[in-house]
């Protein structure tokens, strides 16, 4: 088979003849004479090494591989001139469009966001929250917070930090604490998100066999750490979302133990928009915060 670059210019004449259902209505809409569409068409099929069209009294139809490809070939224009469209947009209007977990975003990216205005105010920023923290899928958005091994394919990427848990409480409750295995005895806190954070902790105290663990079940994390602030707890924490509340004392560690994982955050870009502005300012600010 020929290079792809070779039949770019085939390809979208055979797409602009599945679109127009005919040579001649193709030839208009790509201003040359049906001769050069038909031309492109027996480079195409040459250059695959199939029949994409065969007679149909006095008309050409698809062969079934035609009709195949076709769909493809539809699809994959569809979309690139869609992502071109995109680029054009976030060029034009200088705006960057984020997905975030609602946990991150409440509790690492919003609270640092104002440096990143102050910088540029110019720059508009769009932040929509998904429910799957391991969901790569950016569908439509400039980047995205993601949680993983950072291992996916066909995006940039930008480390942001690791898992680490620690369990959180207000500095009173935290008097009660001595050993991992006094908070068998507190009511904990578990985010619906994250229900494996408690057990993962307990499981690297060294405490694997725990029974069914009390507490209050809560929708994030975001949630679970309010709670924790207003004494009803303790929270698993991610280290990360929880260091302002540290620092003012808040929160404190109930017992000082960290249990870590193989996982972490990442910024993902879309390639394609990598080199705007926009998404370009962003990682350069993100990348000085995390």
């Amino acid at each position: 088979m020929q290079n792809l670059r070779a039949l770019l210019s085939p390809l979208r004449a055979f797409d602009a003849v599945y679109r127009a259902k005919g040579v001649s209505r193709a030839a208009q809409l790509l201003h040359v004479t049906p001769g050069a569409v038909s031309q492109q068409i027996k480079q195409l099929e040459t250059g695959l090494g199939v029949q994409l069209f065969q007679k149909a009294g006095r008309e050409i139809e698809l062969t079934a591989v035609g009709e195949r490809l076709a769909t493809r070939v539809c699809d994959a224009f569809d979309r690139l001139h869609e992502a071109l469209g995109d680029l054009a947009d976030s060029q034009r209007e200088q705006r960057l469009r984020l997905k975030v977990p609602p946990s991150i975003a409440i509790r690492w990216l919003v609270p640092r966001l104002h440096g990143f205005h102050a910088l540029h105010p110019d720059i508009a920023l769009e932040i929509a929250t998904i429910a799957l923290a391991d969901d790569v899928r950016l569908e439509g958005a400039d980047c995205a917070i993601r949680h993983g091994m950072g291992e996916w394919v066909d995006v940039e990427l930008d480390h942001l930090f690791d898992d680490e848990f620690v369990p959180v409480c207000t500095p009173g409750l935290a008097e009660h604490f001595q050993e991992p295995s006094d908070l068998l005895r507190a009511n904990l806190l578990h985010s619906m998100l994250r229900p494996q954070a408690w057990p993962l902790w307990l499981g690297s105290a060294g405490l694997v066999d725990t029974p069914s663990l009390p507490g209050i079940a809560l929708a994030n994390a975001a949630l679970c750490y309010q709670a924790a602030a207003d004494g009803l707890g303790v929270a698993m924490a991610q280290r990360a979302y929880v260091q302002d509340d540290l620092r003012t004392g808040r929160l404190v560690v109930a017992v000082d133990h960290v249990a870590k994982t193989e996982l972490g955050y990442y910024l993902v870009c879309d390639p394609l928009k990598a080199a705007t502005a926009p998404v370009r300012l962003f990682r350069d600010w993100i990348r000085s915060v995390r």
